[in-house]
């Protein structure tokens, strides 16, 4: 029945539902290439033309036996010369389906399975907060913390210059009494006092810590301050040795550790505030055995549930802190014991823990984590990404990616140059066809398409018997059968298309086999997506395209945008339909919270997090290690009473030297 006899008559119930309801039923369907492959392949040969096994009885002389076996190797020569050009050529089906479909990579399990880097479970997960909740939490008192660590700063500065020799007419005219030696011992003890009550909070927790038996670089930070203390309150009073206190190490111990305490609440600031942005902000999760048997990060709509109770979790040097922590307070506190009862003097041992308990609190040890994360969160909030505390950045390492149409083309990037409509088909009957069949794609060029559908006026239509193929879509409309896809799709289809056709981005669209509309496309391909793609792949990240936009493919993606896609898995359709589908199962734990659409934040948040993870490990191993080497070295110095060689200005140095590695590491995170 024709269109035109079918508006001369009245419209039944069922018609207007078959043509304007919502019922949608599909499938994924893959080309045929085992029907190509059978076509291509020469029928099995029948028994009838099998060489007939003869057996005969060989003859007794040596030279006829090899004449035999001679005749019988002859004889299965020519067997195998008649048959070896028994394979056909292919046929026309085999021929398009080589030139049409793209290639796609083969997903095979690995030879050694993945070891996935698992944090160990907290003793009690801090409560699921909200992110605007902890950022305005957050917020209160980080200018008073800042104004704190510049004064404790200060007056470490001044308690260091007071440890060198000065010139004793250099000396107010009210501490002229003193001796030079008194007036650097009171003058340290005061100003470390002044250190330490500044930094209140981090003495309070770290004892507080150690009470608990739960000691971290805070409570080695504040033994060191205590014995420090009493150290130069002994010398100050007269009693033991000729030398100084280590006093200025001490509080340049104390002010690093309210530095990082500091940096770490503001990155945790930054990260809450990111995270609140948006409602429905996207998560990015490490999910296991994703693509061919290794893990791959996904991005997927969600919420950010979890996210507040990550980001108040301990960070990666805090646990390894957990660890070296209750073995050096037992090695310092021995050592004391060791060098106070061989002098069976309280100075050696006042003198000995602290010296020891000053290295022990190395002062890397709250920036490891905390500097490299600050960094990396200030230039995250300008992507619009936030890191889920320590719990999703430990997560981070090689694997794949998964990246689908919205990450290489925002909406926005993609619009409809032209469109051309062919036969007698309305241009609101093919606009509406092909965007019913892209909406059930769920493609990049469904927002694109309806629009469209909008300007024209147009509605959905019901559409049934869906399958996806390489390169384009078929489905039912009012028992009508439609093709959209792309020109390939079109020639695999047997769809004629125009003589000389010159659009290279479209999608077609044809009903009954039968051409009825162009739509030329335009992509715009983001500025930041060729070194996004160079900086996963120099992490050891792969991107795996699970496109759905049937002009998404690696060949279009090579030639007009020159990306790497040799280096780019390219799963095959009914993989990418579901690796991309919105009801897969992720993990719980997410790696980030995204608020914006594209590349960018998404690379920037799993290559950040992969650094951050090997900076916080590789800070991890210099810190312990100069502080197993500066508690071996001060033990043996106040052991033999090496005064002369234990100096505060020895000691200085010595601590700032194990300040390089973490400064490069910190700003190495950054850098990609």
């Amino acid at each position: 029945m024709s269109d035109q006899h079918k508006n001369d008559q009245n419209y039944s119930v069922e018609e207007i539902l078959a043509e304007y309801g919502t019922g949608r039923y599909a499938k994924v369907v893959e080309f045929p290439r085992q029907e190509v492959e059978a076509q291509a392949r020469p029928p099995a040969e029948s028994a009838a033309d099998e060489p007939a096994q003869v057996i005969e009885i060989g003859p007794e002389g040596l030279g006829d036996r090899l004449a035999a076996r001679m005749s019988g190797l002859v004889g299965r020569m020519d067997h195998y010369a008649d048959h070896m050009y028994d394979q056909a050529e292919p046929d026309e089906q085999t021929r398009k389906a080589e030139r049409h479909i793209p290639g796609v990579d083969r997903e095979e399990e690995p030879e050694q399975p993945v070891r996935v880097w698992r944090m160990r479970a907290p003793r009690a997960a801090p409560a699921d907060t909200a992110p605007a909740d902890l950022a305005a939490r957050w917020r209160t008192g980080l200018a008073g913390r800042r104004v704190r660590v510049a004064l404790s700063l200060v007056l470490s500065a001044l308690c260091g210059a007071l440890s060198l020799s000065v010139e004793p007419g250099l000396l107010p005219g009210a501490l002229a009494g003193l001796t030079l030696r008194e007036w650097q011992l009171w003058g340290g003890f005061s100003l470390l006092c002044a250190v330490t009550l500044l930094c209140v909070d981090v003495l309070g927790r770290g004892l507080w810590k150690l009470l608990t038996l739960r000691p971290r670089v805070e409570s080695l930070a504040a033994l060191a301050a205590l014995f420090t203390l009493g150290d130069g309150l002994y010398l100050a009073l007269g009693y033991g040795r000729d030398g100084l206190s280590c006093a200025p190490v001490a509080a340049f111990g104390m002010t690093f550790a309210l530095w990082g305490d500091y940096l770490r609440r503001k990155g945790d600031w930054q990260s809450a505030r990111s995270a609140a942005q948006v409602r429905r902000p996207y998560r990015v999760t490490l999910d296991e055995k994703t693509w061919s048997g290794r893990p791959a990060y996904t991005k997927w709509s969600g919420t950010a549930v979890g996210f507040g109770s990550q980001l108040q979790m301990e960070d990666g040097g805090q646990r390894a802190y957990g660890v070296a922590a209750p073995l050096l307070v037992l090695g310092c506190g021995l050592c004391a014991a060791l060098s106070g009862a061989a002098a069976e003097d309280w100075g050696a041992f006042l003198w000995t823990a602290s010296v020891t308990f000053t290295a022990s609190a190395a002062w890397p040890g709250m920036l490891l984590y905390a500097l490299p994360y600050r960094r990396l969160t200030r230039r995250l909030a300008e992507t619009g990404a936030a890191l889920a505390g320590w719990p999703g950045v430990g997560r981070c390492h090689e694997g794949g990616i998964l990246m689908g149409d919205g990450d290489l083309f925002p909406p926005g990037t993609v619009r409809v140059a032209n469109i051309r409509v062919f036969g007698d088909a309305s241009t609101e009957k093919v606009v509406a066809y092909t965007a019913t069949m892209l909406r059930a794609l769920d493609c990049g060029l469904t927002q694109t398409f309806h629009d469209l559908l909008r300007a024209q006026g147009a509605f959905y239509r019901e559409v049934s018997g869906l399958r996806w193929h390489e390169g384009g879509i078929t489905g039912i409309i009012r028992n009508r059968e439609v093709f959209v896809g792309t020109a390939d799709f079109m020639h695999l289809m047997d769809v004629a298309l125009p003589q000389g056709l010159n659009v290279r981005h479209a999608v077609f669209c044809a009903i009954d086999g039968e051409l009825a509309g162009i739509f030329a496309l335009n992509y715009a391909m983001g500025q930041s997506v060729n070194p996004c793609l160079s900086a996963l792949m120099a992490n050891d990240i792969s991107p795996v395209l699970v496109t759905r936009d049937p002009n998404l493919i690696p060949a279009f993606l090579g030639q007009k945008f020159k990306l790497p896609v040799d280096r780019m898995e390219f799963p095959p359709v009914d993989r990418r339909m579901e690796l991309s589908a919105p009801d897969q199962e992720h993990d719980e734990t997410p790696v980030a919270l995204l608020s914006r659409e594209g590349l960018s934040p998404y690379c920037d948040a799993v290559v950040g997090g992969s650094r951050l993870r090997r900076a916080t490990r590789w800070g991890v191993m210099f810190t312990l290690a100069g502080t197993v080497v500066g508690v071996a070295i001060t033990f043996y110095l106040s052991y033999a009473g090496a005064v002369g060689s234990l100096t505060s200005s020895a000691f200085l140095v010595f601590m700032g030297l194990w300040l390089v590695p973490i400064l490069l590491l910190s700003s190495w995170v950054n850098r990609y």
